[in-house]
């Protein structure tokens, strides 16, 4: 208000003016007056006409001062209320109106200056939204998660990514201490050593709610604490990094133990064969029939590898055509036929008589399939057993179940059944031959053909393996 004070000084100043110009005229009437009581008759004549002119003047005056007045003190009074509201709706926010004078004045220059001001601040704002946005879009589709707490150790800010890791949502944690978001001690203790200190700590994490992970935190600490944010968080979730390295430890392992097995056999029979054996020809016989078995087995073993590094690479190529279930399943049948009559297995096959649409599939992969599958159900099996082969239609899809009964599964072993060299039963397998990539060649087929595969177990009753197949495009 004193800036309109002061923009309004000129018109006041002509105010005053104007109210001295009556006050002079008022003592030019009082000392006319005063002089005709004293001045002989002529003079005091002269001194009336001279009074009663500045009388005229004065209410004259008067009633032009006055008129002026109240017509510049209602259009100034009008012009500063209209740029008093627009103050107030800036000040709420509100900067879309602008404020129209007409007058060329020292109030326009004012207005005009309010908005230049308003249009400046929309800009800057508009300015500062749009650099909000881009911060939470960045935000937002970050992996990583990221929360933010004050001096306090309270939750500021979390983004989506630390939502998914610590299964809570923003609602249900701004404002609440970490340690009660988090549950966990140890990033508690973390935040704590670098809150208000400019510099970072990485430490991993386990984490066992809302399921068990293993997250990677680095924790930052803000000096000056800008905005409230004094410490920030960072969560990398690496289970599935640390899943895949077990992983690949295990498979070298793996690989390493089935590569070194036949051959140390072959090695020994060799050193046994040239030590003098081979002039034993029964045992020479007998361990060259036995080199042969696992020369064998490393072949199998080998081309298994191939095969599932072609699948998991996509260099496999496959044609895809429409195929007769029940046709493969009694060609794969024909070449188990030996094996089931040596162990007695009876066979149910449904499939043979149930009227399925043909199914989209590689053939040669899909025969694939069906013998790793066979093989385990008679390779499993107890003496005397059976196999049922079932399907069923859903929608697009066709269901095809392989059914043993055998010892069955435990629930622990059910979980890790498709990975590579996982074996339930590991001495019985190598006894059989087996090499311990079948289920996981099994289970890459399948998604590459955009199907799935189940299995499903009951100790003492049994294994039903199952996948799914499209039937149309």
């Amino acid at each position: 208000m004193d800036f309109i004070r002061k923009k309004l000084g000129r018109k006041i100043a002509v105010a005053y003016l104007f109210l001295l110009v009556l006050l002079i005229s008022f003592t030019g009437w009082f000392i006319s007056f005063t002089l005709e009581k004293q001045a002989p008759a002529d003079v005091g004549q002269m001194l009336a006409l001279v009074r009663g002119a500045t009388v005229v003047s004065v209410i004259t005056g008067v009633i032009f001062v006055i008129l002026f007045g109240f017509f510049l003190g209602r259009r100034v009074g009008r012009r500063v209320e209209e740029m008093t509201r627009a103050a107030e709706r800036y000040a709420r926010g509100d900067l879309s109106q602008k404020i129209e004078l007409d007058a060329q004045d020292e109030l326009k220059s004012l207005s005009d200056a309010m908005n230049d001001m308003a249009d400046s601040l929309r800009d800057r704002i508009a300015d500062m939204e749009a650099e909000k946005s881009q911060l939470n879009a960045i935000l937002e589709n970050m992996a990583e998660g990221i929360i933010a707490v004050d001096s306090e150790s309270r939750v500021l800010l979390i983004n989506s990514g630390a939502e998914k890791i610590i299964g809570k949502k923003q609602s249900q944690v701004l404002g609440v201490p970490l340690l009660e978001v988090t549950k966990n001690p140890d990033i508690d203790e973390l935040m704590n050593q670098v809150i208000c200190v400019p510099k970072v700590v990485h430490r991993e994490i386990e984490l066992y709610r809302p399921d068990e992970k293993t997250i990677k935190v680095s924790a930052l600490g803000l000096e000056k604490c800008e905005g409230g944010v004094c410490g920030i968080l960072v969560l990398y979730d690496v289970t599935e990094i640390k899943r895949l390295e077990n992983l690949r430890r295990d498979f070298v392992a793996n690989v390493s133990h089935e590569l070194r097995t036949p051959l140390t056999s072959i090695k020994g029979f060799l050193e046994t064969l040239i030590s003098g054996a081979l002039k034993d020809p029964d045992r020479a016989r007998d361990f060259l029939g036995r080199m042969d078995e696992d020369a064998s087995r490393l072949t199998r073993l080998i081309n298994d590898l191939l095969d599932l590094s072609r699948i998991e690479s996509g260099q496999l190529k496959m044609k895809i055509e429409p195929v007769d279930l029940a046709e493969q399943i009694e060609e794969t049948l024909a070449t188990f036929h030996p094996r089931l009559e040596e162990k007695k297995i009876f066979v149910v096959n449904l499939i043979s008589s149930a009227k399925l649409p043909h199914v989209l599939a590689d053939p040669d992969k899909l025969k694939q399939v069906l013998v790793n599958l066979v093989d385990n159900a008679i390779k499993f099996n107890r003496p005397a057993g059976q196999i049922k082969f079932s399907a069923e239609t859903m929608n697009d899809r066709v269901k095809v179940s392989i059914e043993d009964s055998g010892s069955g599964i435990p629930n622990d072993d059910l979980l890790r059944i498709f990975e590579r060299f996982y074996r339930v039963d590991k001495a019985r397998a190598r006894e059989e031959g087996g090499t311990g990539l079948g289920l996981a060649i099994v289970k890459h087929i399948i998604e590459a053909h955009g199907g799935e595969v189940f299995c499903e177990s009951v100790i003492g009753m049994g294994t039903k393996f199952s996948f799914t197949l499209q039937t149309r495009v």
